[in-house]
């Protein structure tokens, strides 16, 4: 009747907080296990999950599978992407294969986080060379006068040629704000292009110039 208590370590210091509730949200599995998938020689994971190729496909070249049940991210636009991917691949079209490299995350906390593209650890990993630059919330006139100070906005760009490859937000709606350099990402604009386009002032939206001609200028130095 007191509520709950979390017990946990940040920065190495015990900590303890409490709350009236405790929402316990360990994910997901799919519900395959009932649609007699080994009857049609359908492969599945572990996890339930059923694996596919860039086109959809499962283990049967005439079946395909797309959304939760196949993975590997179970949010409703890559569910979206994957279905017309496997329409079309289905009915005799050309498909562009499934590539997640665009990806496009959200968590809906109190500040947003909202990420696209690829991450500054996966770029390592590719032995792809990029700059990064990011700006605080906490110096930009309109989230100073909304009083959503906390956060930042970080681009990730292609070292040599500018392209964008990545971003990060967190911030107050940064589910939306994420979306102008989803395009960059998608569209695989560059900085240089980025920082000719209209950014009106004072939006919130205007934060991504910071980083951007910051990225620019290093570029067109180099």
């Amino acid at each position: 009747d007191a509520g709950y208590a979390a017990k946990f370590q940040h920065d190495g210091k015990p900590v303890t907080v409490e709350a009236a509730e405790v929402v316990n949200a360990l994910g997901r599995v799919p519900a395959t296990s009932k649609l007699g998938l080994e009857q049609v020689q359908i492969e599945t994971l572990r996890s339930g999950h059923i694996p596919t190729n860039e086109f959809q496909q499962t283990s049967h070249p005439d079946i395909f599978a797309a959304g939760d049940c196949a993975g590997p991210h179970e949010v409703v636009h890559v569910a979206i992407i994957q279905g017309e991917c496997a329409v079309k691949k289905a009915f005799g079209g050309h498909p562009e294969p499934m590539n997640y490299d665009p990806l496009l995350t959200v968590v809906f906390t109190d500040p947003q986080a909202a990420f696209v593209g690829l991450s500054e650890a996966e770029l390592t990993k590719r032995g792809i060379p990029f700059l990064t630059e990011s700006f605080p919330f906490d110096d930009h006139g309109k989230s100073i006068l909304m009083e959503a100070k906390h956060g930042y906005v970080k681009v990730i760009a292609h070292k040599e040629t500018g392209q964008v490859l990545g971003a990060e937000c967190v911030s107050k709606d940064a589910g939306e704000l994420i979306h102008a350099l989803s395009v960059a990402v998608g569209l695989k604009a560059k900085v240089q292009d980025l920082i000719k386009v209209h950014w009106y002032h004072p939006t919130l939206s205007e934060i991504w110039t910071y980083p951007l001609e910051d990225l620019a200028e290093a570029i067109d130095a180099d």
